[in-house]
């Protein structure tokens, strides 16, 4: 019994100090096309900043955390949208997906298995913020005009080119308000938004926005306004595997 006590303690330490051939940087789109089929996550070898990178169906990620593997595997990029009610593991990971197909579902039950978690989308009714209109005719509200996507986020302000609302303003007011926000604009097709500034007090750290202030700059630059209301909306559920 002792030897095989000893004998698991040394494999897991072997496992904490081993590389994979895809755990490097500078990352090479290469190191996902001829990676082998498979599916890990593994304790991660880099320090921040995290990175994920795809290749087709394919996808590897360095240094993140359990929560942002979770929330990639899910293609579930807003972390407002998150309900955790099981734990997560603290630390960051290294993960790599490599099948020739269905490399997210994939991803998703190695998450369950490693991290001990179920996870769920869930339609809920709920406190938001809807986006609507005060004046479509704004003069920072342009119809695209670029063929080229962009978005710009720089600090206390966001540029945009050639994207719908729904695209990067929505998204950008979500995580700076740290509530859901909901485009309810009924405007259809692409904008140039171009230096959309927000109110300083917006961005004090810890803090949630001003939403009258928020307002204020939304309806004189782009001639919306953020209205509070309940709605229905899709969350990620994270529960403890066996609830």
């Amino acid at each position: 019994m002792l030897a095989a006590g000893t004998t698991t303690v040394t494999v897991t330490e072997i496992q904490k100090h081993w590389t994979y051939p895809w755990q490097i940087r500078p990352f090479s789109r290469r190191v996902l096309d001829q990676a082998p089929p498979q599916v890990l996550i593994v304790p991660s070898k880099f320090p921040p900043p995290a990175a994920i990178y795809t290749s087709g169906d394919k996808r590897l990620g360095l240094a993140l955390s359990a929560l942002q593997i979770v929330v990639n595997a899910w293609n579930f990029h807003l972390h407002t949208r998150v309900i955790q009610n099981g734990p997560l593991p603290p630390g960051a990971y290294d993960f790599i997906a490599s099948l020739p197909a269905g490399n997210a579902a994939a991803l998703q039950q190695e998450i369950e298995r490693r991290f001990g978690v179920v996870v769920r989308r869930e339609t809920l009714v709920t406190n938001v913020l809807a986006l609507t209109v005060t004046n479509p005719n704004a003069p920072g509200l342009k119809r695209a005009e670029n063929r080229r996507s962009e978005v710009r986020l720089e600090p206390g302000g966001v540029t945009v080119v050639n994207l719908p609302l729904a695209d990067f303003l929505t998204d950008y007011l979500e995580f700076n308000c740290e509530q859901p926000v909901l485009d309810q604009t009924g405007l259809p097709g692409n904008f140039d938004c171009i230096d959309f500034k927000l109110d300083e007090a917006t961005h004090q750290k810890g803090q949630r926005p001003d939403l009258a202030r928020l307002n204020q700059a939304l309806t004189t630059q782009l001639g919306l306004e953020l209205v509070p209301t309940n709605l229905p909306v899709e969350f990620l559920v994270i529960g403890k595997a066996g609830d």
